[in-house]
C-alpha cells in the first residue's frame, strides 16, 4: 500500500511538471517601442553626429523549441519600421529605417506554474537596414556632386534581451531591448582636396510585444 501510494504520487508530479512547463510550437508576434537613430558626417573639418527618435513598430514570427521545463531556444524573423526626427541645422528632419532580419535567442523560464510562465531571453539578430527620408535624400543629392550613388542598405547585428511571460500557454507579453552594431556608410567620397562620409545607425530599440503561440 505504501509503495503504490509514493508510486501516485510520482506519478502526479511528473504529469504536473509536464503540463506545467511552456511547450514548442510556431508564434507570431507584434510589437511596439521606441528607437533612435543617427547620421554621422566626417569631412577634413571634423566630426558631427546628428541624433533622433521615435516609434517603433514590428512584428516576429518564427518557431520556439524547449529542451527542459525551463530552457529553449527560439528562431525567428523580424521586420520593423522607426521614423526618427534628426536635428539638421535649425530643422528636425526624418530619418526612417526599415530593419529585417533572421533572430536566434535562448529562452529561459524561472518561474512555470499551471497557466502562466515567466522568465528571459537573450540572442542576435542578423539581417539588413533600409534607410529612406530627407536626410537620406540629402545624401543623395550631395552624393550626385562627387559622381556617386549613396547606398541605401546595410548589414545589421544586433543584441536581443528581455523579460518574457506567457499565460494561458497562449498568449505572451514581453519587455524587449535591441542593441545594433553596425553603422551602414551610406556615401564616402574623395574629390581632390574635398572628401566626405556618411554614416547612419540605429542605435537602440526598446519596447513591448505581444506574441500568440500556436
Amino acid at each position: 500500500m505504501k509503495r503504490l501510494l509514493i508510486s501516485s504520487i510520482a506519478a502526479m508530479a511528473l504529469t504536473s511538471s509536464v503540463v506545467v512547463a511552456e511547450e514548442s510550437g510556431a508564434f507570431v508576434g507584434l510589437g511596439l517601442g521606441f528607437g533612435g537613430n543617427s547620421v554621422e558626417s566626417k569631412s577634413p573639418d571634423g566630426k558631427e553626429t546628428a541624433k533622433g527618435s521615435g516609434l517603433n513598430y514590428g512584428l516576429v514570427a518564427g518557431y520556439k523549441q524547449f529542451f527542459t521545463d525551463s530552457f529553449g531556444l527560439r528562431y525567428y524573423a523580424n521586420i520593423d519600421y522607426n521614423s526618427s526626427k534628426i536635428k539638421m541645422d535649425t530643422e528636425k528632419v526624418a530619418l526612417n529605417a526599415i530593419n529585417y532580419g533572421v533572430n536566434v535567442d535562448a529562452l529561459y523560464n524561472f518561474v512555470s506554474s499551471d497557466g502562466m510562465d515567466f522568465g528571459a531571453f537573450l540572442g542576435l539578430g542578423l539581417g539588413a537596414n533600409t534607410w529612406s527620408g530627407k536626410v537620406v535624400d540629402g545624401l543623395k543629392e550631395q552624393a550626385k556632386d562627387f559622381g556617386k550613388k549613396a547606398s541605401t542598405t546595410g548589414f545589421d547585428l544586433a543584441l536581443n534581451a528581455g523579460l518574457r511571460g506567457v499565460f494561458a500557454k497562449q498568449h505572451g507579453v514581453e519587455i524587449f531591448a535591441r542593441v545594433p552594431f553596425i553603422a551602414t556608410t551610406m556615401l564616402d567620397a574623395k574629390e581632390g582636396t574635398e572628401s566626405v562620409k556618411y554614416s547612419t545607425s540605429r542605435n537602440y530599440n526598446a519596447g513591448v510585444r505581444y506574441t500568440f503561440s500556436f
